[in-house]
């Protein structure tokens, strides 16, 4: 099994940021709300925010669904690979008597 010292996939790194990157356009569109809304950003925001925030949203699910399952595939070929290798070592003591 997976263990608290092991490195993480590359889908659970790339998570950190999508999510950053929501926040961040969240944040962002609170502060349109008290700013110049004849600003380049905060006209840029007001049109497409909606759709932005979607497609990040998205970006977050997929990645985070995808990182799961690379994990559990993990896994459990981790645990194939101990149980074939605790049948195969027939001289070792801790092995179960079949």
């Amino acid at each position: 099994m997976r263990g608290p010292g092991e490195k993480p996939t590359v889908f659970f790194r790339l998570v950190v940021p999508a999510t950053s990157v929501f926040v961040i356009t969240v944040l962002a569109l609170i502060a349109v709300l008290f700013g110049d809304e004849r600003a380049p950003l905060a006209q840029a925001l007001n049109r497409y925010g909606n759709t932005l925030l979607v497609l990040e949203f998205v970006a977050i699910i997929v990645l985070s669904i995808l990182a799961m399952a690379l994990d559990r595939r993990q896994i459990l070929r981790d645990q194939r690979n101990q149980v074939a290798s605790q049948t195969t070592s027939p001289g070792d003591s801790d092995s179960p008597v079949v």
